[in-house]
């Protein structure tokens, strides 16, 4: 089987790279082998290689970047994503395409109460997201499915897990990693209780791929269920360590944020995920026992 990989650079795709190359042929070209914003190249590129399924994680994924140069965001995240999507269409490639929470950033109603707002999303909902990224992502939705409608198209949350050397030569920050420190130097962190989202271990994503890439064409939540704002979420976890007392609460400036997903379809397909409590819980644990084996 092959499998062509966009994104390999990025922390989910050199995961995925890590994970799938000695089980199947996956080429993951770099930017110098393949610059997905410009058509030819990729349809050459899809063409000559002939995956079974593209794995796309390709993107320009910061924010505040997107906010300051759309015409890029536009460029990388929407017709790059179209690009690859019609070449996967001639080859009868299966396409799966990484999106994001951030498709289910809006704003709350002048007469929608907190309840109704901090629902959890789900797949079929009118999205209108407020930041570029979003507002991109869901354009790069809609872009895969008039492109090459057998397409999976997983909505991602924010992801975690232990950092490479390189990674963290480069500041790159999880929210697993901030614990971590937490608990390691007895330090305090502030945390917003208006912001509301799921957090995932990044290995599950990783190894729960090779059953997404065979789901039904459609939109997945695909991550740890809804389960309250980042601040409970955090608070829930180190009180398991007798750390609570190190969480302290941010209340946002701006009124609450909700990205939180619901996963039943994804369940429903055979694929679960741990809450993001559940999730950090166990990696904590799982570092610390690392860390105290370390020392022997």
């Amino acid at each position: 089987m092959r499998i062509m990989l966009t994104g390999a650079g990025g922390f989910l795709g050199s995961r995925l790279f890590i994970y799938y190359r000695e089980k199947y042929e996956v080429w993951a070209p770099s930017h110098k082998e393949l610059d997905f914003t410009r058509e030819e190249s990729v349809r050459k590129a899809v063409q000559d290689f002939h995956p079974d399924v593209l794995l796309h994680c390709g993107a320009i994924s910061d924010v505040g970047t997107c906010e300051r140069d759309p015409e890029l965001s536009m460029r990388v995240n929407v017709e790059g994503t179209r690009y690859l999507a019609r070449a996967c269409k001639v080859t009868g490639t299966r396409m799966i395409m990484c999106s994001s929470d951030q498709v289910y950033f809006r704003k709350m109603g002048e007469k929608e109460s907190l309840e109704e707002y901090l629902r959890p999303h789900r797949e079929e909902e009118h999205c209108s997201p407020v930041p570029v990224y979003g507002k991109h992502k869901l354009l790069a939705e809609a872009a895969c499915f008039e492109e090459q409608p057998d397409s999976v198209i997983l909505r991602l949350t924010w992801m975690y897990g232990e950092l490479t050397e390189e990674e963290q030569r480069k500041g790159r920050r999880n929210l697993a990693d901030m614990l971590e420190e937490m608990l390691r130097k007895g330090k305090s962190q502030s945390f917003y209780k208006t912001d509301y989202r799921g957090v995932t271990d990044v290995w599950e994503v990783v190894c729960n791929m090779e059953t997404a890439w065979k789901l039904p064409a459609g939109i997945y939540n695909f991550g740890s269920p809804a389960c309250g704002s980042i601040y409970e979420i955090v608070r829930d976890t180190m009180e398991e360590f007798g750390a609570e007392g190190l969480v302290e609460a941010l209340e946002g400036s701006n009124g609450p944020r909700n990205l939180c997903m619901a996963p039943e379809k994804t369940l429903y397909a055979g694929i679960h995920f741990l809450s993001a409590q559940e999730g950090l819980e166990h990696y904590l644990k799982d570092r610390k026992n690392t860390s105290l084996s370390g020392k022997r």
